[in-house]
């Protein structure tokens, strides 16, 4: 790379010093056009704006029980939704009267399968301590996905640094709660 470099600081200053070198010659024109667009170091190198996105996996749940009625129930029964997760009901009874209930109590009866779907195993917000609910946002934090109990507590938890990270989770799991 430095003798890319070196080649393209010493073909400018030619151009500009030597008189005698037509500017104009198309082969100049080309080597040095070849050389500035193919040598990175001519180029200042430019951050990446690409946005890495850490994919959370879904808990297959072995059994999940319909919020309403706490029957068991599969993906093939009747599905109400909270934001955009399914949640199985027993019947288009229950899913009809899950999804007439108020959004707090939706987010508290849902939990079970949102989180789930979500990749969130915790039930209680390392932050606060508080139980998780459907509403709960995920956090990517040593290759497992941590629930919180608001985007308020995540973005806490991410403005952090690693030592920081490292001292919360430790509390957090030293009290139990993990």
């Amino acid at each position: 790379m430095n003798t890319r470099m070196n080649l393209c600081t010493n073909l400018c200053t030619n151009l500009r010093t030597n008189t005698r070198m037509n500017t104009r010659s198309p082969a100049i024109l080309v080597t040095f056009a070849a050389l500035a667009l193919g040598a990175p170091a001519c180029n200042p190198a430019v951050k990446t704006t690409t946005v890495t996105v850490d994919v959370i996996a879904p808990i297959i749940l072995v059994e999940m029980t319909c919020p309403v009625s706490a029957e068991i129930v599969t993906d093939q029964d009747e599905a109400a939704y909270f934001e955009s997760y399914p949640v199985y009901c027993k019947g288009r009874d229950n899913a009809r009267q899950f999804a007439s209930l108020e959004s707090k109590q939706r987010a508290r009866l849902a939990s079970e399968q949102v989180l789930a779907q979500k990749g969130i195993a915790n039930k209680t917000c390392p932050i606060t301590g508080e139980p998780l609910n459907a509403n709960a946002a995920a956090v990517v934090y040593q290759g497992t996905a941590i629930g919180f109990a608001s985007s308020a507590d995540a973005n806490q938890f991410r403005s952090l640094n690693a030592d920081g990270k490292a001292k919360v989770i430790k509390q957090w799991k030293a009290a139990g709660d993990a």
